[in-house]
């Protein structure tokens, strides 16, 4: 589904089948169980059916303001309570607000499902709201706001919202105004949450490791609100646009951004499937008219694509571009002469099939995670008022034909049915590799542990296949050691891996994209400092076409002259748009300043100007050199026949002689003294501080575990210090953490926080504090217990998919640590104590540390 990816109502997987059951309770809510026992985990969302749609001129933006205040406690659940339970058992528990509606998730272990549910139904049934509480969220949302002003992609939205909607209230915004939320008053938010919070208005989802039959019985039990009744708005659809409508405006941004939107039709229209499979072949993927013709034969945009956005009562199919503003006009032009050719020639059959194929693959891609299928489930009960558009969506995609297609694009696009919202820059204006020969293939094998077999193949690579048929789905990821240490010059990994997807010796670019949509393949290049990757996901049933695109795509690529040019200038251009948020100046100028001096400071600052510099015998010679098997450790998670798969990947990485790569033989300079960096940007609202220390590299395991849990108490999460002390209580930002990114040399600590202007020093002066506390007050044993749930559970949780388990078993084999590192891990996380806590934060935050800030 385009809106959210569609599930059946019985889902076939492999050979287990996942049934959800749809029940209504006698206060009228509704709910809906999801049993998938694949993994240990289970998330919990409620949708409400209200959200900005509800809302008047006077009270916008209430449903985002009482999204913030349910996380304030009850009187079971006193505020802090909800973040610090929840997340020291490791779930994800957060909300989001739109204009049908409003929902609250949590995700969890599925040993926790009682307690969450218990907390998750106090929360929506009994918010206390106190008016402390509710003034210091208050300004939180107001930052929030003032964020969301600046974002060059909000603006050209917001503007567009402006043309496309007059009297329905589609044309408020989510967030609401500075203006009217600095006004809202108690009164006003329980006068809202009474009329619609409502289990009459509530849908609740349960999907992941529960039995149907408890769950249902405990929900009953937990959701005892008396049925009332809740408001049927209706609202008068919008009319066609008049005319053609086009809005300009000029802003501190060094790229265009162009945003056409169509009026399309609410979700449950028929039409909205053809305006579905019509946005596929416009606009998604390399093999969509758009990208083929507008992005690589005219180079006229850096990115473009369509979309066919669906809601409850209408909607809107969008084309959205990025561009050098130079090329405004012929892009626009060239924009609505491929809708007209399209429109008086039509699609083809092949088009057509490649676009199915692509939605029904991404569908299946999305039956994994249990969060997802909550998710879907929800939004479509929300916006259809039942399970048949779930339930047939992919039948009803099946079903479209090419006159269906051709029809909805005459009908419903073309310049005078078009608002074109445009943002500009003030002062704007009006390689060849040959193929070897394979040595004899033979794989030994080496160890097993927790369900994953260590095999060495010939060839001298590492590979390391996890059986798993509970469904046809297949993980592979690859990772090359070296990464950018082997570079000729900084950022040739990051062109090639753009590039080794452009065409090769058997395929266009057009043709291998296509290719790939077609059977729902993905094979996606990814630079990094430690290791060079390659991720892939794919099928069973197309496992073996998928081996030969990524043979193709490792030793075929040709890296034309041409292509590679117009990669740097796209690079480039991307890189200056980048600096239009200041948020990314300000973590563009700590990265640049934390690693100074080596390959992990290898920032887009750095890239802007080497770039240029690279040229395709750079390319080439990374490309023979950086597959060597030696350095290679390749994770395979899903249903394949190990011999076949051994067989093969012998076959695309072929030996090449190069030496075997060793970190041993590199070293990061050291930070010893501080570094600081302060710039101003005059058109933001939020001043941002990033504050960092090095760390030790990923060998110095015991480190690597205290800092680990110092990040999970420290800022991680709504349950953290950071959040309860500097968000909750002094309601200095709306945006605030740690991050803790250890690489293979050196890692770094980060804390962050965005604020107003006005409290930059004291923000900054907190921040310290906090930290400083780490290094001479002990943690208590419940917070250090919680941070170490919080950890384990969120571990557990980043596990759902094939793609993400072959991941992360790689990624432990090649640094090292060992394909079976993840019981390792869990021990060491859990044998971390309040003595390391304090020993380790005196060893790395002290005097030497890094500083960003940019402020208004």
């Amino acid at each position: 589904m385009k809106k959210f990816l569609v599930l059946f109502a019985i889902i076939l997987v492999g050979n287990l089948s996942f049934a959800f059951e749809t029940y209504r309770l006698s206060n009228g809510q509704t709910v809906v169980i999801e049993e998938n026992h694949t993994n240990p985990v289970v998330t919990i969302d409620t949708w409400i059916k209200t959200g900005s749609i509800n809302e008047t001129d006077k009270n916008n933006g209430i449903s985002h303001f009482l999204e913030h205040l349910f996380f304030k406690g009850t009187e079971k659940n006193p505020y802090g309570t909800f973040d610090r339970v929840l997340e020291s058992k490791g779930a994800i528990n957060n909300a989001a607000t739109s204009k049908d509606f409003t929902h609250y998730y949590i995700t969890i272990p599925s040993k926790d499902f009682d307690l969450a549910l218990e907390m998750h139904s106090d929360m929506l049934q009994n918010p206390s709201i106190p008016q402390d509480e509710m003034e210091k969220e208050r300004l939180v949302v107001l930052e929030e706001i003032y964020k969301d002003i600046n974002s060059p992609q909000n603006k050209v939205y917001n503007n567009l919202m402006e043309m496309m909607y007059i009297n329905h209230p589609y044309k408020r915004r989510v967030i609401g105004s500075a203006d009217i939320v600095s006004k809202l008053s108690r009164e006003d938010i329980l006068s809202y949450f009474n009329t619609y919070y409502a289990p009459s208005n509530m849908i609740t989802i349960v999907a992941g490791d529960v039995n149907s039959k408890e769950a249902l019985k405990k929900i009953k039990q937990e959701f005892n609100s008396n049925c009332k009744k809740t408001p049927k708005n209706k609202f008068e659809k919008e009319k066609q646009l008049p005319s053609y409508l086009r809005k300009v405006e000029y802003s501190d941004v060094q790229s265009g951004y162009m945003l056409i939107g169509f009026r399309g039709v609410p979700i449950s229209d028929r039409d909205s499937y053809a305006l579905d499979v019509l946005s596929v072949i416009l606009g998604e993927g390399k093999s969509s008219i758009l990208y083929r013709t507008i992005k690589e034969e005219k180079t006229l945009a850096n990115s473009i694509y369509s979309s066919n956005s669906t809601a409850k009562d209408d909607g809107i199919f969008y084309i959205s571009a990025n561009y050098t503003p130079d090329k405004l006009k012929s892009l626009e032009e060239a924009i609505f002469d491929e809708i007209e050719d399209l429109q008086e020639n039509g699609i083809t059959e092949q088009q057509l099939k490649l676009a199915k194929s692509k939605i029904e693959t991404d569908t299946y891609y999305a039956r994994e995670s249990v969060s997802d299928i909550a998710q879907e489930i929800g939004y479509t009960f929300v916006t259809t008022g039942g399970v048949d558009f779930y339930n047939t969506y992919t039948d009803n995609i099946k079903k479209v034909s090419i006159s269906d297609v051709n029809r909805v694009l005459k009908k419903y696009l073309g310049k005078n049915k078009a608002a074109v919202s445009i943002l500009l820059p003030k002062g704007t204006p009006e390689v060849e590799i040959s193929h070897k020969k394979h040595e004899k293939i033979s794989a030994d094998f080496v160890s097993e542990n927790l369900g994953t077999q260590k095999y060495l193949l010939s060839n001298g690579a590492t590979l390391l296949i996890t059986p798993n048929k509970t469904n046809k789905i297949i993980g592979i990821s690859i990772f090359a050691k070296g990464g950018e240490f082997l570079e000729p010059k900084a950022g040739t990994g990051s062109l090639m891996s753009i590039l080794m997807t452009k065409s090769t010796k058997k395929y266009t670019e057009t043709e291998l994209a296509n290719k790939m949509e077609e059977d729902g393949i993905k094979i996606i290049p990814l630079s990094g400092a430690d290791a060079f990757k390659i991720n892939v996901l794919t099928t069973k049933d197309e496992y073996k076409d998928t081996l030969k695109l990524l043979n193709e795509i490792v030793n075929n690529a040709l890296f034309k002259a041409s292509d590679i040019e117009k990669v740097k200038k796209e690079q480039i251009t991307l890189i200056k748009a980048g600096r239009d948020l200041p948020l990314k100046r300000a973590v563009e100028e700590f990265n640049t300043m934390i690693y100074k001096g080596s390959v992990y400071s290898n920032t887009s600052k750095i890239l802007e100007h080497s770039y240029p510099a690279i040229t395709r015998e750079d390319i080439l010679k990374y490309y023979s050199e950086i597959f060597e098997p030696k350095n290679l450790v390749i994770s395979v998670n899903g249903d394949v026949d190990e011999e076949y798969t051994a067989s093969e990947l012998t076959k695309i990485f072929p030996k090449r002689n190069m030496p075997e790569f060793s970190y041993k033989k590199y070293s990061i300079p050291t930070v010893k003294s501080r570094r600081i960096s302060q710039l101003t940007d005059k058109t933001t609202e939020t001043d941002w501080i990033f504050l960092g220390w090095q760390t030790d590299g990923l060998s110095n395991a015991k480190d690597y575990a205290a800092l680990q849990v110092i990040d999970s108490l420290l800022g991680t999460g709504m349950s953290s210090r950071l959040f309860i002390n500097l968000r909750e209580k002094e309601g200095l930002a709306y945006q605030l953490g740690t991050t803790y990114s250890p690489n293979m040399l050196r890692g770094k600590f980060v804390a962050y926080i965005g604020t107003n202007p006005k409290n930059l020093t004291y923000a900054q002066k907190k921040l310290f504090d906090e930290i400083n506390r780490l290094k001479y007050e002990e943690v208590k044993d419940q917070e250090l217990q919680e941070a170490k749930d919080k950890l384990l559970g969120q571990f557990l949780i980043s596990q759902e998919t094939n793609l993400e388990k072959a991941m992360l078993t790689g990624h432990y084999e090649s640094t090292g640590r060992g394909y079976d590192f993840k019981n390792s891990y869990i021990k060491m996380i859990n044998e971390v104590t309040k003595t390391d806590i304090i020993r380790v934060a005196k060893k790395y935050f002290n005097e030497n540390y890094v500083l960003s800030i940019i402020k208004k």
